[in-house]
């Protein structure tokens, strides 16, 4: 029995308030997200390549969904304080708010290297063929275009065995110039061009054939000039 002349007691703070969830919360949200990230990388060693992308994506948004709750938390929590003191609540709070500060600083300068690395490899990878189409779409997108008095560049395309075709038209007729006129008069400048002009370089190095075909004004073919690896001045 409770002595009468005794103070009653002073209740004790409870434990389990809104606030002391919420840095419970803190607290494991980055470690859930961690063992998310280490278990799906375990797991997507027994996945294909084409499928260890998405998942990689799909575990990276959720680990940084739930530490973001977590960090929500963690500040939620600290209002709770003055009125439910530090205990309980600073320690997870704090660690709740640090580890995924921490692991974003560690892991944002990460993910641009391994971004920029990526960009790299892949530009690097990309064979020449596709350099030389990229070439020809830039040409095409500039549209028809007079190179001089008489000629017009239509635009260009890449053929089989590295053969770059640029296509011109001539505002003159076929009865007026001649396939053996071409060879004659404008093939020597284009030799001359393909051996010197510094542009030419990643395509002599490249053995890129580069074919010149000649129409006249109503659109007739008047013949090709190629040069290619076999002029290379000796």
């Amino acid at each position: 029995m409770n002595d009468p002349t005794l103070p009653p007691p002073i209740p004790s703070e409870p434990r389990n308030s809104f606030f002391h969830q919420a840095a419970t919360a803190s607290l494991f949200a980055p470690l859930i997200a961690i063992g998310l990230t280490i278990a799906s990388s375990a797991g997507r060693t027994s996945l294909s390549p084409e499928s260890q992308r998405p998942v990689a994506l799909i575990v990276g948004i959720a680990s940084a969904v739930i530490m973001l709750i977590g960090l929500t938390c963690g500040i939620v929590a600290l209002f709770g304080i003055p009125h439910h003191g530090k205990r309980g609540i600073l320690g997870k709070a704090l660690c709740g708010i640090i580890i995924p500060l921490l692991l974003s600083s560690v892991a944002i300068p990460s993910f641009m290297a391994a971004r920029a690395q990526a960009i790299k490899r892949k530009h690097n990878q990309m064979s020449f063929e596709d350099q030389l189409k990229t070439l020809a779409d830039q040409i095409n997108r500039q549209g028809s275009k007079m190179v001089d008095e008489v000629t017009r560049l239509d635009g260009a395309e890449v053929l089989p065995n590295r053969t770059l075709l640029y296509k011109y038209s001539i505002t003159k007729t076929s009865s007026e110039i001649s396939s053996d006129a071409l060879n004659r008069i404008v093939r020597p400048n284009i030799v001359k061009t393909y051996n010197t002009l510094p542009e030419m370089k990643i395509l002599r190095d490249n053995g890129v054939t580069i074919t010149y075909r000649y129409r006249d004004k109503a659109g007739q073919l008047i013949g090709d000039v190629s040069v290619g690896p076999s002029d290379l001045a000796k």
